[in-house]
């Protein structure tokens, strides 16, 4: 049915390859490419993930390939075109605006300026704009260790006539600005300046680290969800290398997913009670968080950075002395957790996020929102669903799903999925599987594989994309954090609010910019 569905937008069928199970990737001429992505996306209903740039020179005597990444019904979908140096494409984000910020990225980082169209040529999404366009990171020739504050100038071009909605991060210290435009108290356009953080993962994994180094790394793109980037990491090797991981290092990866997904869910819940004033709800929700926080701790030796996932499986088994350990907490966590969720969500205070900060279902799908944002939209799409992984099709739970689209659905999907990652950690805990069987199985690499993992984090999907090269090296690895996707809704959510309602409806987003800023220096 897949590849029916990719013939009628227009898909030679001989150019459609299967690299995996749940895999496809075709062919498309550059001609074509935004034909065949506005099909899939606005007329077939397949959801945009991301999309990235390759510079084929260490593979090729020259020349870029563009991929974009798709999932229609159970399988994700790779569009690849080839282009040689000056070719370009039509832009897709005029019909597809989820793919908006990752072609600005390509032109930013690769120089493929024509394929983003004269509209946003001349944006500096990534670079700081001291730096000279002359300048491409991502380039196979450009060195892993140069310095851009050694070139980068002092030049802000910053929009004039807008206010900072708040310094920095409404409720974190994290580095972006938030800037809205307000005439007679109300938004009327809003702008996001990000890319402020400094560390080069992709570029380092490119270049410094193995493959099997880089899980290490990977769970250190998120402080709260790094478990879910290591899993989608190794995945997607895995899925280049059509690597089979043990019943047990699957039950194990999802047990930790869903313990990743309650403390994150719990957190974001007790810092929105707290914006509305709700400080006992702030204090209950972190304090049944600990539970959690303790039980990782006597799995994984750490109530972060697990440390666990290694390409075939995981590096070290839970015990029966652990797991026993691990459920009389458990136990003792979900009474209190549903006690106090289920009174959170009855406070008056709450209904006061209804009806504010709205994303229609419509502009959710062709912006490219992911996870609870997405959900509380009216759009049933989980990864955890739609493209099954790890134990995922052993355990049986629900999506809630929402369809307002407001500050207040965005709060209740988070509540009512903590209930369902309770069930789901429920069930694990008593499979055999978690405790008997094999860790991990060996692989070999061989270059020129591409693979996609995508796991849904706890604010959505995320996306993992990579091509192995030699010397058990990557040629490319490319992240899309969830935050990444769901920014893009800003304008669409702020714009005709008050400017007091700002921060609150920006939290309702659980946006985290240390996992969306992975890539490269921007401002000095």
């Amino acid at each position: 049915m897949v590849i029916d569905k990719l013939v009628e937008c227009g898909i030679d069928k001989d150019s459609i390859r299967q690299i995996s199970r749940d895999t496809l990737i075709v062919q498309v001429d550059r001609e074509h490419v935004d034909d065949v992505i506005k099909c899939l996306v606005i007329d077939k209903n397949a959801h945009f993930s991301t999309c990235l740039g390759v510079d084929l020179s260490g593979i090729e005597t020259s020349g870029f390939s563009l991929y974009y990444i798709l999932v229609l019904k159970d399988k994700k979908i790779v569009v690849e075109t080839k282009l040689s140096s000056g070719e370009c494409v039509k832009p897709v984000h005029r019909a597809v605006p989820a793919a908006t910020w990752c072609e600005c990225e390509t032109m930013d980082l690769l120089g493929l300026k024509a394929c983003v169209g004269d509209d946003i040529d001349k944006y500096r999404f990534i670079l700081h704009w001291g730096i000279s366009r002359e300048i491409r990171p991502l380039r196979k020739t450009y060195p892993y260790n140069y310095k851009l504050s050694r070139v980068a100038t002092c030049e802000i071009e910053r929009p004039r006539d807008y206010v900072e909605i708040d310094p920095h991060h409404p409720f974190f210290y994290e580095h972006e600005d938030f800037l809205a435009k307000v005439e007679n108290g109300k938004i009327v356009d809003v702008q996001y300046i990000g890319s402020y953080i400094t560390r080069g993962i992709e570029k380092i994994g490119e270049t410094r680290l193995n493959i099997d180094q880089i899980p290490f790394i990977a769970e250190r793109i998120c402080g709260i969800c790094g478990f879910t980037h290591s899993t989608a990491y190794c995945q997607a090797v895995e899925n280049a290398l059509k690597i089979e991981i043990p019943e047990r290092a699957r039950f194990e990866r999802t047990l930790m997913l869903e313990l990743e997904r309650l403390e994150s869910h719990l957190l974001i819940l007790a810092l929105i009670a707290y914006a509305i004033k709700l400080r006992e709800y702030f204090v209950k929700l972190l304090k049944v968080r600990e539970y959690i926080m303790n039980i990782c701790e006597i799995l994984v030796g750490n109530r972060k950075m697990y440390g666990l996932n290694i390409v075939g499986g995981v590096r070290f088994g839970f015990t029966k002395e652990q797991v026993d350990k691990c459920v009389k907490i458990f136990e003792e966590f979900k009474v209190n957790a549903r006690k106090v969720l289920e009174d959170f969500e009855k406070c008056e205070e709450l209904n006061s996020l209804k009806n504010i900060g709205i994303l229609p279902k419509e502009d959710a799908h062709k912006l490219g929102a992911v996870g609870p944002v997405l959900r509380a939209s009216g759009i049933d799409y989980d990864v955890r669903k739609y493209v099954p992984y790890a134990a995922y099709r052993d355990v049986d739970f629900e999506v809630p799903v929402m369809d307002s689209g407001d500050t207040y659905a965005r709060a209740v999907v988070r509540i009512r999925e903590s209930y369902e990652s309770i069930k789901i950690v429920d069930q694990i805990f008593k499979r055999d599987e978690i405790i008997k069987g094999d860790l991990k199985v060996e692989y070999e690499v061989s270059p020129g594989k591409v693979g996609v993992g995508l796991t849904e984090a706890p604010r959505g999907e995320n996306v993992h994309f990579i091509i192995t090269g030699h010397d058990m090296k990557l040629y490319r690895w490319k992240v899309r954090a969830p935050t990444y996707a769901n920014l893009a809704v800003l304008r669409r959510i702020l714009i005709g609010e008050s400017i007091d309602k700002a921060p609150i409806i920006i939290a309702s987003l659980d946006p985290c910019l240390s996992c969306t800023d992975r890539l490269v220096m921007v401002r000095v």
